[in-house]
């Protein structure tokens, strides 16, 4: 369920890039429509406040305000006057003219006029004679108030002016403006999204389909690879300019000059033939050719990104260690499988690589392959300097690959030994029974999420060679312990349980014994102890 759930919010890097454009696009517009909203209702309500300021002032000092204000007898006079503006208005402003006594002489509803102004904000106007803006409860709701004084010809106040308007209209200005900017931001949205969508794709497209994590796993595979190869390395681009050249191929070609990337092929490896491969567009497989008396193998490939040559690379290794190499793994089938594993491992790095360098990432590709050598070295130095048998390194080794394709961290104990002669136990029987124990590990690994881990350890004392096998997997279940060395039986789906049993057939066949020790949803341990000669009775 775990493994399920973790699949299920890994997100693409198309996907990520649409959602974070996406994020962007709309926490910019948010951002932005935010600042702008609470700009226009700030604007919207100087507007209003200025608008009804503005016409109380023009009300409060015109004739017939001024001259019949506080004249009961003249009050038709003021309200037919106010009749006359409200209807040449919008329509929206409340217009009161109050005397001093605080009775109304105009009012939108005629009923009150005549009666006591209510609000409670009128006091400064009366008592003051100020001018102001204030926000209040009246007859008709809350509303924006503005307060002009009234005087008469004798400069002698005789009442005020009160235009507003409600809180509900002032509201719906707001979202009026609001719905224009919310429009605003579904089109920006919508924008914004189609054009997240073509550059994710575009993205994708240029980081040839691989996802972050495939490319940063590739890079450091491939560096470590590269370095670790004995077999020499050079690929140039379609202006026959080295793009790539590894430490073999520097000591093979015995180059003694510095800044090898970028300079032209034809000054470092003139005989290599890479720019006849990228005119003709045609791979050259096992050319022989001479480099300082040795006879190496040459195989040279055009390298294509949508079928049209962007350069060529070229590998040469020397003849004789090929040959012997492939002398000695001869007929074993556990090192074939590694040597597989780490070919299509070095194949995913170099493609890694070569993608870099198409694009041009010279920086990354560099950077790439010195992750890449850190994070492998240290494995690779382990088997090297403490297992003398290339046949079993090698083993080892492809396993590591291996083990990294399937997310399994694969630990080789350092205090492992194994020389290159083990008396009567040959090459082969130790790669049948390693490989098949590494192998049936990694298979009880399957099922986990995380943290898969396979211990190795190899020790050889001077009778003896013990190899102990562990993980951290399903375990085996105790009625099944009895049963897994018989030729045939699995507790897996679409396994021949061959493994097992010829680990057990080998070490009975060198008179050694096999010890199991498993817990159930913890993981196994496989304790193989050979002796180096035979007893005598």
């Amino acid at each position: 369920m775990n493994q399920f759930f973790h699949k299920r919010i890994h997100l693409k890097l198309q996907t990520k890039i649409m959602l974070l454009m996406i994020f962007v696009v709309f926490m910019s517009i948010f951002i932005t429509v935010l600042y702008i909203s609470n700009w226009r209702t700030n604007e919207i309500r100087r507007e209003i406040e200025n608008s009804i300021m503005s016409m109380s002032t023009i009300i409060a000092n015109t004739p017939v305000v001024k001259q019949n204000l506080g004249n009961a007898y003249k009050q038709r006079l003021i309200q037919d006057y106010i009749e006359e503006v409200f209807q040449s208005s919008q329509g929206n402003e409340i217009i009161v003219v109050v005397d001093m006594n605080n009775i109304r002489y105009a009012h939108p509803q005629k009923d009150r006029i005549g009666k006591k102004f209510v609000g409670g904000d009128e006091k400064r106007v009366l008592e003051m004679a100020e001018s102001y803006i204030s926000e209040a409860e009246g007859t008709l709701g809350m509303q924006i108030r503005a307060f002009v004084p009234v005087f008469n010809y004798d400069k002698n106040q005789t009442g005020f002016v009160m235009v507003s308007k409600t809180i509900t209209s002032y509201k719906e200005e707001i979202n009026r403006a609001i719905d224009i900017m919310a429009m605003s931001v579904c089109i920006g949205l919508l924008f914004g999204a189609v054009g997240a969508f073509f550059l994710s794709r575009n993205i994708k497209e240029t980081l040839l389909g691989l996802e972050p994590d495939e490319i940063t796993r590739l890079y450091i595979q491939r560096d470590s690879m590269l370095d670790a190869m004995e077999e020499g390395i050079i690929a140039i681009d379609e202006k026959n300019s080295i793009t790539l050249v590894n430490d073999s191929a520097i000591k093979i070609l015995d180059l003694n000059m510095d800044h090898i990337i970028g300079r032209d092929i034809q000054e470092v490896f003139p005989s290599c033939k890479l720019s006849d491969v990228v005119i003709s567009g045609n791979a050259e497989y096992f050319s022989d050719h001479t480099i300082h008396d040795t006879l190496v193998v040459i195989n040279r490939v055009p390298i294509k990104n949508g079928g049209k040559i962007v350069g060529a690379i070229a590998t040469f290794s020397d003849r004789t260690k090929v040959q012997r190499l492939a002398e000695e793994i001869t007929g074993f089938r556990q090192i074939v499988d590694a040597l597989r594993a780490n070919t299509h491992e070095f194949m995913n790095k170099l493609h890694t690589i070569l993608g870099l360098i198409d694009l041009g990432e010279i920086v990354e590709a560099k950077k790439y392959i010195m992750n890449e050598t850190e994070r492998h070295q240290k494995v690779l130095s382990l088997v090297i300097t403490k297992i003398k048998d290339p046949a079993i390194a090698g083993l080892i080794i492809g396993k590591t690959s291996r083990a990294n394709e399937l997310g399994i961290k694969m630990k080789i104990d350092k205090s492992s030994y194994l020389s290159k002669n083990a008396g009567r136990i040959d090459s082969s029987s130790l790669i049948t029974i390693l490989g098949n124990l590494i192998e049936n590990a990694m298979d009880a690994l399957k099922e986990n999420s995380e943290s898969k881990t396979i211990g190795v350890l190899i020790n050889e004392s001077s009778d003896k060679i013990i190899i102990t096998i562990t993980d951290n997997g399903i375990g085996i279940e105790a009625d099944h312990l009895s049963r897994i060395f018989e030729r045939g039986y699995s507790t897996k789906d679409g396994s021949r349980g061959q493994g097992l049993f010829l680990v057990k057939d080998i070490v009975e066949a060198l008179k050694g014994s096999i010890k199991v020790e498993s817990i159930v949803k913890q993981g196994s341990s496989f304790t193989v102890e050979l002796p180096k000669e035979d007893e005598i009775l």
